[in-house]
């Protein structure tokens, strides 16, 4: 029984902080979207798997669908 409610508790703690806390660096990019050109370095692009924001949805926020909308 103390075994299940550690459990709940710990859940209930990872919902609230997927609540408050939805977004986490890029594991692309990490956190900065914009990449320096190989050939010219006063080009750049934006990070194609973040879309240029530099952050990216937690794995928890994505499989409950809870948290804020953009970042």
């Amino acid at each position: 029984m103390e075994l299940f409610a550690l459990g709940v508790a710990v859940l209930v703690t990872y919902v609230v902080s997927l609540t408050l806390n939805p977004w986490v660096k890029c594991s692309k990019c990490h956190g900065k979207p914009k990449k320096q050109g190989s050939l010219f370095s006063y080009a750049h692009h934006v990070c194609d798997k973040c879309g240029g924001t530099g952050q990216q949805v937690r794995f928890g926020r994505r499989f409950f669908n809870i948290g804020r909308g953009n970042p």
